[in-house]
């Protein structure tokens, strides 16, 4: 674990470099003929950190997993001058040069046929980058992993957003945000400022739990701050999204087009108070990122008038692809090719359900983690297609969409698979007792008396509600969406360890709306 001095010595350097971050920005118009010069010299680039990363660094991990598979460097190259990127990383993951989520957390031994390997999660560091921040990744699929942070890397990111922002008419609009005030949401704000798309307005719907973490935030985000000269941000908590939307439709009666970054169930929630108002949000652009865009959530947003983009990446690797302009899909993305190599394979994860499991392969070489042919947990649908829009002519024809985590939880033996409640809690139960997808969320609790319950958590602005008959729903449509849950939902109701509980969804420190969680029994006292 680093030393409080070096924490320090990393703000230092931070304070210092930012005069030449900020001075050197990155001229937006310019963005496409520059993402093209790169992805001509992309396989050079690959190569690169392939040496770089991997090759040149006797500790890496994927060293090892080259060593073990008889693979040497130079067939790496003839391949990739033979058959390109893509068609690489499909040989070399046949070989079993490729690393799962779980070995990449360092939660799992690796197995390649005889041989075995044990990776932790620091292994994983690039070890080319300076560090001016410490940030951590979100740990919604365990506990939450330190990453390093290098100015560097926000630059390489920032080419991306810039072109996204061009392609869209964004640049020059006023830039709100809304938020958690985790330290990684300072990416965001010097991505943006990076291509000179400063912040006007900030808003934090919530704040770490974790002193030390809140107290690094808030130093890390002064720092920043001071020397762009961003506004303080103002706390509005969810339940208060209205002076969100508020503050969006007075920039409208300017006649301005602002642009809000937040998650999507942010949005969710600044739509629907709109709409109770009665306001309209045409020429609003949400800009979100952090949780599914599912087709029901970009409903209710465009339902009020606003538009809305989403993003998709991973905090090892940041931004992966943003969304396409004639979308086929609700989360259709054009991946950044330039940044990652991209591929699948064929996973189960509930003993008879198979996914197409991501595999990425990054190409910024100031990324926090060295990322080759890793597994991030995360599944959906590649395909290849021009649309006509100006990422096409940056050569990102690579889309994905139907993006989803390996979100699922095991009760009583059995394991539930995250697609399966977000059918329940965003429509069944809203469509059967009021109110909406923010309403609802399954909560499995850890007990001191090593009993685990599960229960309902249903919020008081519904009203008045029978609760039996709610946890009596919940039961049986889950038990007829496969059949071995109706064995577990059987269990649930003969041992009395499932019920329904009024109380406000709970969001994540990362200020993401998740469909369960898993809380300790201190936290489950403080629910009403």
């Amino acid at each position: 674990m680093p030393s409080m001095f070096s924490r320090i010595h990393g703000l230092v350097r931070l304070h210092s470099g930012l005069r030449s971050f900020l001075n050197n920005s990155i001229d937006a118009g310019q963005s496409l003929q520059t993402v093209q010069e790169k992805m001509k010299r992309r396989e050079a680039i690959y190569l690169q950190m392939l040496d770089c990363c991997i090759f040149q660094n006797h500790s890496s991990p994927y060293l090892k997993l080259f060593k073990a598979s008889g693979c040497e460097r130079g067939d790496v190259e003839k391949l990739v001058r033979q058959e390109g990127i893509e068609h690489t990383q499909n040989a070399l993951f046949a070989a079993g040069i490729y690393v799962t989520s779980e070995e990449f957390k360092g939660t799992q031994t690796a197995v390649r046929g005889s041989q075995r390997f044990t990776f932790k999660a620091g292994d994983f560091d690039n070890k080319l980058i300076t560090s001016h921040y410490e940030s951590t990744t979100g740990g919604s699929s365990g506990n939450p992993v330190r990453l390093f942070i290098d100015l560097e890397h926000i630059s390489q990111t920032a080419l991306n957003y810039a072109l996204w922002f061009l392609m869209n008419g964004w640049i020059g609009q006023p830039l709100v945000f809304w938020t958690p005030s985790h330290v990684g949401i300072a990416n965001g704000y010097l991505r943006c400022a990076k291509f000179d798309n400063y912040l006007v307005k900030s808003f934090s719907m919530v704040k770490s739990s974790n002193f030390k973490e809140r107290v690094i935030a808030e130093v890390v985000h002064a720092i920043v701050r001071k020397a762009a000269g961003f506004p303080k941000p103002e706390s509005v908590p969810v339940s208060e999204a209205w002076k969100v939307g508020a503050y969006l439709s007075e920039l409208l009666d300017k006649g301005l087009s602002p642009c809000i970054r937040t998650t999507p169930s942010g949005a969710v929630r600044i739509c629907m108070a709109a709409l109770e108002r009665k306001k309209c949000l045409t020429n609003v652009a949400f800009l979100v990122t952090g949780e599914p865009l599912t087709s029901h959530r970009r409903a209710i947003i465009e339902s009020s008038g606003a538009s809305v983009f989403s993003t998709y990446g991973c905090s090892e690797g940041s931004i992966i692809g943003s969304q396409c302009m004639t979308p086929k899909q609700h989360d259709d993305v054009h991946v950044f090719k330039d940044a990652f190599s991209i591929g699948t394979r064929k996973r189960v994860i509930d003993g008879e359900r198979e996914v197409d499991s991501l595999l990425l392969t990054g190409l910024r070489m100031a990324a926090p983690k060295v990322m080759f042919n890793v597994e991030i947990g995360d599944c959906g649908t590649l395909e290849e297609r021009e649309c006509g829009c100006l990422f096409d002519q940056a050569g990102y024809t690579t889309h994905l969409h139907s993006i989803r985590s390996f979100e699922r939880f095991t009760g009583e033996g059995v394991t539930i698979i995250g697609s399966d409640l977000i059918k329940l809690l965003e429509y069944l139960l809203p469509q059967k007792f009021g109110g909406s997808m923010m309403d609802y969320q399954f909560v499995e609790e850890h007990s001191s008396s090593g009993i685990t319950h599960y229960f309902l958590l249903v919020s008081p602005d519904i009203g008045v509600l029978d609760e039996a008959k709610v946890g009596a729903y919940f039961l049986e449509e889950l038990g007829k969406t496969r059949s071995h849950y109706r064995e577990m939902t059987n269990l649930w109701r003969q041992c009395q360890t499932f019920r329904v509980k009024r109380g406000f969804p709970a969001l994540s420190p990362r200020g993401k709306l998740k469909h369960f969680r898993i809380i300790s029994n201190t936290e489950n006292s403080q629910i009403n």
